[in-house]
């Protein structure tokens, strides 16, 4: 199981949001690169990286700090944020993105989601952010009428990465993973999942991998990590 640490991208810092809130944010650190190399020197082979500016307003805003990041370290990066063009997609192989996370177009543009996984096989995760039992997109900002049932059924064919399965309610709040959530949605598909919101302490990493789920590729770990809940070389441990 893979350990995913956060950067959380706004303004070209390091942030961390409050159930997705941007009036609720906290700088971690002014630097991303420096942040990326913190993690990197710790052990962590991963990153998880979010532009917050762009998906809120479908621009690349902070595309500069991945490029950096991708030129100094070795981190493997899962990037998402405003990816809604194939170009997009391009760019960011090209930079060196391991793995490119589409959250709003999935849902509003199938065409362009699509081709992208046709064109880039095993190389797309999709961001299905859950906000009290619905689809959320736009940053969070906007839910879909959609099932969740359905939309898993219409993509189960697809060489897709992972499902990253957040729990808006519980992201930046160190409640605990929701593992009811996880299973109900494990038990529809097929594609690994992630899971992410809500891991408070080592317990929450213990119980994950004690339920020693087949589809969970990884776990997401961003405020804990930054509050010192979590000492990373111990989550290593762990998880691996």
């Amino acid at each position: 199981m893979i350990l995913f640490p956060a950067i959380d991208l706004k303004d070209g810092k390091c942030v961390r949001l409050i159930q997705g809130d941007f009036k609720q944010s906290t700088t971690y650190n002014e630097s991303p690169l420096e942040q990326a190399k913190i993690f990197e020197d710790s052990g962590v082979e991963y990153l998880h990286c979010v532009d917050l500016d762009g998906a809120l307003k479908g621009n690349f805003e902070n595309i500069k700090s991945i490029e950096q990041i991708k030129k100094n370290t070795s981190l493997k990066i899962q990037f998402g944020g405003g990816v809604r063009n194939i170009e997009r997609v391009e760019r960011l192989i090209n930079i060196g993105v391991n793995n490119v996370i589409i959250g709003t177009s999935v849902f509003e543009n199938k065409t362009f989601f699509e081709k992208s996984v046709c064109n880039y096989p095993n190389r797309i995760s999709i961001a299905l952010d859950i906000k009290q039992n619905q689809i959320a997109t736009k940053g969070w900002k906007e839910v879909k009428d959609l099932q969740i049932s359905d939309f898993l059924k219409s993509i189960e064919d697809l060489n897709i990465n992972s499902i990253i399965i957040t729990d808006v309610m519980r992201d930046g709040m160190k409640q605990g993973i929701n593992f009811e959530m996880l299973e109900n949605i494990m038990v529809q598909t097929k594609i690994d999942c992630v899971a992410s919101g809500g891991v408070s302490n080592i317990s929450d990493l213990i119980n994950l991998k004690k339920k020693n789920y087949s589809q969970i590729k990884g776990v997401i770990v961003g405020k804990a990590i930054y509050d010192k809940n979590i000492d990373i070389a111990e989550a290593l441990k762990i998880v691996r």
